[in-house]
């Protein structure tokens, strides 16, 4: 990796969102340097030098590999250490009928819970929009992550989130923006109609707009890290 930002040093104009642990903003960082290719698929990683890259102790880095391992973006032998995984086109699209069953069944559960309290959701959604009007795709991947976690983790049901999380969303949101030709401010638009959904406490819209949505990222899963890094599209 090079010229590295330090973890915490926000890039100019952008909003960051809150975050919880040092490790996940370590495991963020990575995650968009991965999908972006400019770590290569197959690249070993060492905690030492990442470490020291982003100015931290290995202790958050270590946690941060674990967590991009479990999303299935890195692998560890014990000959050859931590590598870069390659994430194939079929398996984000194997992910997207379940991504959207398991977020439909979000959206009916979290509707009674989240009537007339949506302040997560509204707080995401302006983090989209003003995402778009900058042209960020990164900052409205984020957002939009954001906003899909709030709708799971209202759902109140921690088996349902645990799923939810192995499916690696951040992956495939941002795979999803940066290969999409769809208009940014259109992205950030349909995520009202969920938002709407959900605030009036209507379950079965809710999972109903949630399985579409989703849906309609199956198009757009045709630029995978692999890709970029192999030249694809």
């Amino acid at each position: 990796m090079r010229d590295t930002p330090r973890v915490g040093a926000a890039a100019p104009g952008r909003p960051t969102l809150s975050r919880e642990t040092l490790s996940s903003q370590i495991r963020d960082h990575l995650l968009v340097e991965i999908a972006e290719g400019r770590i290569a698929v197959g690249a070993r990683l060492r905690e030492l030098k990442v470490a020291q890259e982003l100015g931290t102790s290995q202790t958050p880095v270590r946690e941060a590999f674990r967590e991009l391992a479990a999303l299935g973006l890195l692998e560890t032998q014990s000959h050859t250490g931590t590598r870069v995984r390659e994430v194939g086109e079929r398996d984000l699209r194997d992910a997207v009928p379940v991504r959207a069953a398991l977020e439909g069944l979000a959206g009916r559960l979290a509707a009674p819970r989240l009537r007339g309290a949506g302040e997560a959701l509204a707080e995401a959604l302006t983090l989209m929009e003003e995402a778009a009007e900058r042209g960020d795709r990164l900052a409205l991947a984020s957002g939009s992550t954001h906003f899909h976690r709030a709708v799971v983790r209202g759902a109140g049901n921690d088996s349902l989130l645990r799923a939810w999380n192995a499916l690696g969303i951040e992956v495939m949101t941002i795979v999803s923006l940066l290969s999409s030709t769809m208009p940014l401010a259109d992205v950030a638009a349909h995520h009202r109609p969920i938002y709407d959904a959900l605030v009036a406490g209507d379950g079965e819209r809710a999972e109903s707009v949630l399985a579409d949505h989703v849906a309609q990222y199956l198009p757009s899963l045709h630029a995978t890290p692999a890709d970029r890094t192999h030249g694809g599209a």
